[in-house]
């Protein structure tokens, strides 16, 4: 581990049930008369965004609505959202939703500051001015953007996601309510808890992990391995919604600065050719690692093991290790309903072999990786995975 590291500040966020009736005023707080409220259609008509409108409303803060965010957002969607707010006038962004809204939200505030297209700005380039400040609500447990400094989107043009990344794309502020989640499909649920999971286990097992990135990915994997299966047995504990939500927010702190590595690397580049939901992609990409970097940190996997009743006094082999880590998770996501091979998630088997390339070319989740992998390697974890 690094003695020398960075810990770069995170956005301030506001936690608790009920939390959400308190948008208008910290909008009104950050001097907004008007802003743009950024959702999705779904969530429109969940009611969700009807919750952020009264708050807005009773504060005196008037909302202009793009509620057409699509899964893995475009550079088109972000211009055209941007392209409204700035009609509009507005002081500042509203977003609530999943990760896509977010980003959506995070890439817009770009653009109020800085001239199109949002393409210029993908990577971490220096120089980009800061925008009137995003006010964040996630409606899944899962991606931590709300706290994250990256908007990830879609390149149209070269048909791969690639993040918006630095001070420009964290939020003003982030407002987590566990009670947006109540509501939550199973299946959702709990790919978006697992995806919480993997950005604590990433964190936890990359070269540019640290002590404080250690303290947040630990607790994250802790608090979904401990209440995701009773989130999905009783829909309306408030327990432990709120622990999965709080553990999405710790695993986006958690990856801020030591990253994300191999899981990402294989589940988007899947997801990229697929569409795959975001946090089925990164649950696959899990289990195609585990075994393959048990040689490389035994240690920090032991303690991944001990999650899921690895006996972690017992001696093994690196390679007894990471078959047993590797089982021990897979049954938690099979009693979670999660698919966890890739032809049960849909994949046909020629996209394996058009990921393997991209995979090897990442350049973003090759870098704290404690095992690089090429084109071969990539496609042989794959393969082991697929059915």
């Amino acid at each position: 581990m690094p003695t020398t590291f960075t810990f770069t500040a995170k956005p301030p966020f506001l936690f608790g049930t009920g939390a959400v009736s308190q948008t208008g005023a910290k909008a009104a707080e950050f001097g907004w008369k008007k802003v743009i409220l950024i959702t999705d259609s779904g969530i429109t008509k969940a009611g969700l965004a009807a919750k952020v409108l009264e708050s807005l409303t009773a504060a005196g803060v008037e909302a202009v609505v793009f509620d057409e965010v699509l899964p893995d957002p475009t550079d088109i969607i972000i211009e055209a959202a941007a392209a409204i707010a700035r009609a509009e006038n507005v002081g500042g962004i509203v977003a609530i939703g999943g990760g896509s809204v977010l980003d959506t939200g995070k890439a817009v505030n770009v653009l109020l500051a800085n001239p199109s297209p949002i393409s210029q700005y993908l990577g971490f380039v220096p120089g980009v001015k800061l925008g009137p400040g995003a006010i964040l609500i996630p409606t899944t447990s899962g991606t931590g953007s709300e706290v994250s400094d990256t908007a990830i989107i879609t390149d149209t043009s070269r048909g791969i996601k690639v993040g918006v990344g630095g001070e420009c794309s964290k939020a003003k502020l982030a407002i987590i309510d566990p009670e947006l989640t109540y509501k939550l499909p199973a299946k959702l649920t709990a790919e978006t808890a697992l995806d919480a999971f993997a950005h604590g286990f990433e964190a936890f097992t990359g070269t540019a992990r640290n002590a404080m990135s250690d303290i947040f990915a630990k607790e994250t994997m802790r608090l979904v391995a401990e209440n995701l299966l009773v989130a999905l047995e009783q829909p309306d504990n408030v327990s432990a919604r709120s622990n999965l939500a709080l553990a999405a927010t710790l695993g986006g702190i958690a990856f801020g600065d030591s990253l994300t590595h191999s899981g990402h690397n294989i589940g988007q580049n899947i997801a990229t050719l697929t569409h795959m939901p975001h946090g089925l992609s990164c649950t696959l990409g899990l289990l195609a690692i585990i075994e393959f970097l048990a040689d490389a940190v035994p240690g920090r996997l032991r303690w991944v093991g001990g999650l899921f009743g690895l006996n972690t006094n017992e001696e093994y082999t690196d390679a007894q290790l990471g078959r047993e880590v590797s089982q021990r998770f897979k049954a938690f996501a099979v009693n979670s309903g999660v698919a966890t091979t890739l032809k049960a998630a849909g994949v046909p088997h020629e996209v394996l072999a058009k990921a393997a390339p991209l995979i090897e070319n990442d350049p973003v989740l090759q870098l704290t990786a404690p095992k690089k992998l090429t084109a071969e390697i990539a496609l042989e974890l794959m393969e082991k995975i697929y059915e």
